[in-house]
């Protein structure tokens, strides 16, 4: 009896770390991560490239403000 039980127990669990090796639903979401990140880099360079040039164009739309 106990015997029988051990082995539907072992049975049960290899049967649930197999499913959970082989599950395959959450690549897609790390798929869309690494392209996420990707573009979040590529923007982060284009800023860092044109820093200077966007840092001044908002200094004269700042400073072009009046208070009436």
């Amino acid at each position: 009896m106990l015997e029988s039980l051990l082995w539907r127990a072992r049975l049960e669990a290899t049967k649930w770390l197999r499913n959970v090796a082989e599950d395959e639903s959450g690549d897609t979401n790390f798929i869309s991560i690494l392209i996420i990140l990707g573009i979040v880099i590529i923007l982060a360079g284009v800023f860092m490239g044109f820093k200077n040039q966007i840092v001044e164009q908002v200094q004269g739309i700042i400073t072009g403000f009046t208070i009436q």
